[in-house]
C-alpha cells in the first residue's frame, strides 16, 4: 500500500460519511455532521417481526413528515445503507458486531474506521487472554467452561472469581462469584433464561486481581500507533465519569507497558479505530489488562465530541491509515448519566432548553415536533448523559449542576451526587499512578 499523507486525501468537509451503529452512539454521529458534508446513519432493524422503534432511531419528524435532517444538521437516517453506498466516501462503525461489514466495504474501496477484525479481542474473552499472553502481557488466570452444570460444579470448589460471557451480553453481565451459596440464585436465573442453550453456553472464569490502582486510557489507534494525546479517567459505574487529556510521556509505567504490548495485537488485526483499556496494577508491579473495549467508550465518547475539535479529521484520516493528533481547547471533562426507572418499561420523553442541547447526549433518540424521546429498545434505565468540558473538573462540575436543573422528564434522575466521587477517584488514580 502506498503511504498517503493528509494532503493527499483532502478535507472531511467535502466528504460523505456512513455511520453504522446500534443506537448507543447516535450523538457521536450527530456531532460528526458538523465535520462532514453529509452523514448517513443506520441501525439494524430487520428481523422476522420488525418493530417501528428500531427503524426510526435517529429520525426527526414534523407534522407527521420525516425530515432528512436532525436538529437542522445534515444527518439522515437510512433504512437501506446499500442504497446510498455510491455516495459514501467513508464508513465508520463506533460499536462492535459490524466488523465483517467494515471489512467488506473496506475491500470494496471505501475507507473505513472501526474495529473490524479486532472486535474479536472484545467478543472472544478466553481466546483474547491467550493472545495477550502471547505478546507478554500480564493476564489473570482464566478458565473456559462450557455448560451451566459444569460451571456450577466448578464454582462449588472455588471462591472470589469473576464470571463472564463472550459475545452474548443480553443474557448477563459480568458478576462477582464470592462463594457458591451467594451465586446459586443468580445461576438459577441464568439457567432459566438460557433454557436449552445452557448446555452449550461458554463461560469464562477469571481470578480476582487485588489492585493498588485501576488505570487505563481511552484512545484511538491507527496502524498500531497511538496519538501523543489521549483520554484517561475514572468511571463510577452507572453514575458518573471524570477524565482529562494526557500525553503519552505522562502516562504511568503500567499504562505504557500495556499500550506497548496491546498495540502489537491491534497491528496484527489491522485495527484503525477507537478502543479503551482497563488496567489493574498490583503491589508486585504487574499490570493486568481487563476486558479490552474495542469501540467507543461509554463513557467517555460524549466528551470526545466536545473536546476533540478535529473529530471528523481524526476519523477521515484514520480511515485512510493516517494518524492525526487531536486538537484540544479544554483538557478536562465530566459526564453524569441520565436515567429513568420508567424507561425500563416504556419510551421516555425528555425536555430541556435549546441552550443545553449541545451538552445532552441521548441514546436511541427520536425527535417529533420539537420534542425529544428516547426509544425503549431494551430494559436499560440509562437514557443518556449530561456532559461538560473546561479547564478543571471543578469548572465542569459547576456547569453540570447548573444545567441539570434545566432538564425535566417523568421519573428522571440525573446523578449529580456522583460528581465528587468521580473527581476523587480520578485524583486518586493520578496520584497512585505516579508512584
Amino acid at each position: 500500500m502506498n503511504k498517503l499523507n493528509i494532503k493527499d486525501i483532502g478535507s472531511c468537509k467535502d466528504k460523505t460519511l456512513l455511520v453504522c451503529d446500534n443506537g448507543l452512539f447516535f450523538e457521536f454521529a450527530l456531532k460528526l455532521a458538523d465535520h462532514f458534508k453529509k452523514v448517513y446513519y443506520y441501525t439494524e432493524w430487520k428481523n422476522a417481526y420488525p418493530g417501528m422503534a428500531e427503524a426510526v432511531v435517529g429520525t426527526e419528524w414534523k407534522n407527521g413528515k420525516r425530515l432528512p435532517t436532525f436538529d437542522g444538521k445534515n444527518l439522515e437516517r437510512v433504512e437501506n445503507m446499500f442504497s446510498i453506498l455510491d455516495e459514501v466516501d467513508c464508513f465508520f462503525t463506533p460499536d462492535i458486531y459490524d466488523g465483517d461489514l467494515l471489512e467488506t466495504l473496506e475491500q470494496s474501496g471505501i475507507p473505513s474506521f472501526g474495529s473490524g477484525k479486532a472486535e474479536s479481542l472484545e467478543l472472544n474473552r478466553y481466546e483474547t487472554a491467550q493472545e495477550m499472553k502471547s505478546v507478554g502481557m500480564d493476564v489473570a488466570p482464566t478458565v473456559k467452561i462450557v455448560g451451566i452444570q459444569a460451571l456450577r460444579e466448578h464454582l462449588k470448589k472455588v471462591k472470589d472469581k469473576w464470571i463472564k460471557i463472550s459475545k452474548y451480553r443480553k443474557h448477563f453481565e459480568t458478576f462477582h462469584h464470592i462463594n457458591y451459596r451467594l451465586s446459586e440464585p443468580l445461576l438459577d436465573s441464568i439457567e432459566s433464561d438460557l433454557g436449552p442453550l445452557k448446555y452449550i453456553t461458554e463461560f469464562v472464569v477469571v481470578d480476582n486481581i487485588e489492585a493498588i490502582v485501576e488505570e487505563g486510557i481511552d484512545a484511538y489507534a491507527v496502524d498500531g500507533k497511538l496519538p501523543n494525546k489521549m483520554f484517561t479517567g475514572c468511571e463510577i459505574k452507572d453514575v458518573s465519569y471524570a477524565g482529562s487529556v494526557v500525553e503519552q510521556k505522562d502516562l504511568s509505567r503500567g499504562n505504557k507497558r500495556v499500550n506497548e504490548s496491546f498495540l502489537k495485537l491491534l497491528k496484527k488485526y489491522d485495527h484503525n479505530g477507537f478502543f479503551s483499556t482497563e488496567v489493574r496494577t498490583t503491589k508486585d508491579g504487574k499490570n493486568y489488562f481487563i476486558d479490552p473495549c474495542m469501540r467507543l467508550g461509554l463513557p467517555p465518547n460524549a466528551l470526545y465530541q466536545e473536546i476533540y475539535m478535529n473529530l471528523g479529521e481524526i476519523i477521515w484520516a484514520g480511515a485512510n491509515n493516517i494518524l492525526v493528533e487531536p486538537e484540544i481547547e479544554n483538557k478536562y471533562g465530566m459526564e453524569v448519566l441520565i436515567s429513568s426507572g420508567w424507561h425500563s418499561g416504556g419510551h421516555q420523553t425528555i425536555y430541556f432548553p435549546p441552550e443545553v442541547r449541545q451538552w445532552v447526549k441521548l441514546v436511541n433518540p427520536i425527535k417529533i415536533d420539537g420534542t425529544y424521546h428516547v426509544l425503549r429498545l431494551s430494559d436499560a434505565t440509562t437514557i443518556g448523559s449530561l456532559v461538560a468540558v473546561g479547564k478543571s473538573h471543578d469548572e465542569c462540575a459547576k456547569k453540570i449542576e447548573k444545567m441539570a436543573d434545566m432538564i425535566e422528564g417523568y421519573d428522571l434522575n440525573i446523578k449529580i451526587e456522583g460528581i465528587n466521587e468521580a473527581i476523587e477517584a480520578y485524583d486518586t488514580m493520578i496520584k497512585n499512578s505516579k508512584k
